[in-house]
């Protein structure tokens, strides 16, 4: 019986080893704009938490909106393609994760995560959580020298482009003018800065410390007062009202609330743990 027992807990434990190992091969994680399973992008904030998640994890994932590292369209094969298989029933809301390869094989299938809340909105996101305690055995650590055999093909492709003899261009080079640039002021380059700033700033409030939000072109700058530079940025999703909260310290998600009051769910990178903080609107 012992022994039966002992071969039983060796074949586990390979078949996790085994899963970790192939999930290493893979760089990124891409996580779709809409699930089938509902019925509009990002609805529940289901897609920016399985994003969210997939890091607290050790995962590099990218919403497919999202701008991509440069090397992310040149090797396809080094990404896996996530998805959500609803199982729900009619008393409980069951979810797995998915992640196939470029060639749509299954890579990594996670237990059955549910929930028996009947909130639509919390029942989806606790199960999802709950389906993504699989990968606490996995022990997800990218591994360059263990990639599939698509990119080291491709890998190898570029090499030789890399190796063809570049034609020394024998035109003579145009003469180059130098000129002068002028220097701004410090204090000139602030007062600018402020006078921009205070035509879109908003001012919110959290404990006792008041901080200002500036619109830009990928969404939102989040500044402490009288600080110069930003501590946090809020970059656009699929979701009009949602956002990816990102800092030097970890990542979350973010969303204003119908007060306007805006509320950030943030992940510590050090200790994967995650913290709720509301900035209320001032003016």
């Amino acid at each position: 019986m012992r022994n039966t027992y002992l071969i039983f807990t060796l074949l586990i434990g390979f078949c996790f080893t085994s899963v970790g190992q192939n999930l290493n091969s893979y760089k990124y994680v891409s996580v779709p704009e809409k699930f089938d399973f509902l019925k509009e992008s990002n609805e529940y904030q289901m897609n920016e938490l399985t994003k969210f998640l997939f890091e607290k994890y050790g995962f590099t994932a990218i919403l497919e909106n999202e701008e991509v590292p440069s090397d992310f369209s040149k090797q396809d094969c080094n990404i896996l393609y996530a998805d959500l298989i609803d199982n729900s029933g009619l008393f409980k809301t069951s979810l797995q994760i998915s992640l196939k390869d470029c060639k749509n094989k299954q890579i990594f299938l996670s237990e059955e995560g549910s929930s028996r809340e009947k909130e639509y909105k919390k029942a989806y996101q606790e199960a999802l959580r709950d389906a993504f305690s699989s990968f606490e055995t996995v022990n997800y650590s990218y591994d360059q020298n263990s990639v599939t055999g698509e990119s080291v093909v491709a890998s190898k492709q570029e090499e030789k482009e890399n190796e063809k003899p570049v034609q020394e261009n024998t035109k003579p080079k145009p003469e180059v003018i130098l000129t002068a640039i002028p220097q701004v002021s410090k204090e000139a380059s602030t007062i600018e800065k402020s006078a921009s700033a205070n035509k879109n700033e908003k001012v919110y409030v959290s404990g006792n410390v008041e901080f200002y939000i500036l619109n830009t072109d990928f969404g939102y700058q989040l500044f402490q007062s009288q600080m110069e530079e930003p501590f946090a940025k809020l970059v656009k999703t699929g979701s009009e009202n949602h956002f990816i909260y990102s800092t030097i310290q970890g990542q979350g998600i973010a969303y204003f609330d119908k007060d306007g009051n805006l509320n950030v769910e943030i992940l510590n990178a050090l200790d994967n743990s995650t913290s709720i903080k509301t900035y209320n609107i001032k003016n």
